[in-house]
C-alpha cells in the first residue's frame, strides 16, 4: 500500500504525453531529453563511462538550446 497526500496520478502518470522522451547525442554521449518550449530538458545520462556523470553540463534538469 502507498499512503500519500499526493493524488495517485501526480505520483505514477500513466497519460502518453507525460512519457515523450528522446535519447540524443550530446558532445559524444547520448543522454535522454523531453522537449519544453524550443529547448531540450536533460532527464538522465546513458553512459559507461563515469567521467560524464561529473560533468555538470550533462546534468539532469539542465537545459539544451538546440
Amino acid at each position: 500500500m502507498f499512503y500519500s497526500i499526493i493524488p495517485y496520478e501526480q505520483l505514477f502518470p500513466t497519460s502518453s504525453d507525460d512519457f515523450k522522451y528522446e535519447e540524443i547525442s550530446f558532445q559524444g554521449n547520448t543522454i535522454q531529453v523531453y522537449r519544453k518550449d524550443n529547448k531540450y530538458i536533460i532527464k538522465r545520462v546513458i553512459s559507461t563511462d563515469l567521467k560524464v556523470y561529473l560533468n555538470s553540463e550533462l546534468s539532469p534538469g539542465n537545459e539544451l538550446k538546440m
